[in-house]
């Protein structure tokens, strides 16, 4: 392996939700020997992409990461818009709001923008979960003509998704039926899903320059919120994303018929 595979194994390992990531972690879940771990952690700390905790002893992205992923999303005008919105509506409901992309089969946190609700949901920008467990993945996979969903699950409807939470899609076919639903509503709904007690509406917004889409999300405890609350919840959502999606000629938000699986 070489020192830039070390690297990129050792940053992989912040994804589904996780911020920090022990020695341990490295041995058991790279294969790396003490003595190679060891070297490749000192390594990362000493070029600040990694930041050891003393107290702890476990590890974090450094500032030189974090300061690139900042750089990223900040050069991104498309992203800002995004942003805007999802900053008005965390204002006006208290609760966390994420801006994410669909990497594979895996969302991934860009922002995230905490509410004011003293009981907050919260995954760090960088952390991955499965797209098929939650609101944000079926939103985003929604706009995959169905040649790029299949390519990315099988075109056989009973394969069985990945040790799927209770509540979740447990097949390709049951995933397809809820990617379909998102996509006829524009948005998704998913509480007990994925993560117990956690639920989230979520909707999306793509740049016709450059084909970027992004997830918009507002996440929330399940007890804070009744069923019909999270319905009245999404709808808040799409009204404030449809005319930011009109004006800059998001097909979904133009002609919502339009987008189909293909």
């Amino acid at each position: 392996m070489s020192i830039l595979d070390g690297v990129e194994s050792v940053l992989e390992l912040f994804g589904h939700g996780r911020h920090e990531i022990t020695f341990n972690d490295v041995l058991e879940e790279l294969g790396l020997a003490k003595s190679s771990a060891s070297r490749l952690l000192a390594q990362m700390v000493r070029y600040r992409l990694l930041e050891l905790q003393p107290a702890t002893r476990r590890y974090r992205p450094g500032t030189l990461v974090i300061r690139a992923a900042q750089a990223a999303t900040q050069a991104h005008p498309f992203d800002d818009q995004c942003r805007e919105i999802l900053a008005a509506l965390s204002d006006s409901t208290g609760f966390t709001a994420y801006l994410s992309m669909l990497d594979g089969t895996d969302t991934v946190v860009l922002q995230r923008l905490n509410g004011s609700n003293p009981v907050q949901v919260l995954s760090p920008p960088g952390a991955r979960r499965p797209a098929f467990t939650t609101a944000m993945g079926r939103v985003l996979l929604s706009r995959l003509p169905e040649t790029e969903f299949s390519a990315r699950y099988g075109a056989t409807g009973t394969r069985k998704l990945p040790d799927a939470p209770a509540g979740c899609p447990d097949t390709v076919a049951e995933l397809r039926e809820r990617v379909a639903t998102a996509r006829a509503e524009r948005s998704a709904i998913a509480v007990n899903e994925g993560m117990p007690g956690i639920g989230a509406v979520a909707t999306t917004l793509a740049d016709p320059l450059s084909g970027d889409v992004r997830g918009l999300c507002l996440s929330f405890t399940a007890m804070q919120v009744s069923q019909a609350q999270a319905r009245a919840l999404r709808e808040t959502l799409v009204q404030a994303v449809a005319p930011v999606g009109q004006r800059i000629g998001d097909p979904l938000w133009l002609h919502p018929g339009e987008i189909a699986a293909q």
